[in-house]
């Protein structure tokens, strides 16, 4: 079953999930983003940078945790509705 729903989750990130996006909105949102964080660690030292690309990376396997957990509980969800 995990396999399965390894195959559901990537195919959900990479070919469905962008239909639901309001493509200008995020666009401009991860554009400001991106200026921000340029901007952010043109302050810090090399040091400060490498902590804060650990602590980010471990944010980003926690975040992939909650997304894979939330995408589970759905699909239950739906599988659950389809069956009334």
């Amino acid at each position: 079953m995990e396999g399965f729903l390894d195959a559901l989750y990537e195919y959900a990130q990479e070919t469905r999930i962008t239909s639901y996006l309001d493509r200008w909105k995020y666009q401009r949102a991860t554009d400001a983003l991106e200026e921000d964080w340029e901007a952010f660690r043109a302050t810090l030292t090399e040091e400060q940078d490498k902590k804060l690309n650990a602590l980010l990376m471990r944010e980003k396997k926690v975040t992939y945790l909650e997304d894979r957990a939330v995408f589970s509980c759905a699909l239950s969800i739906g599988v659950g509705l389809g069956r009334l």
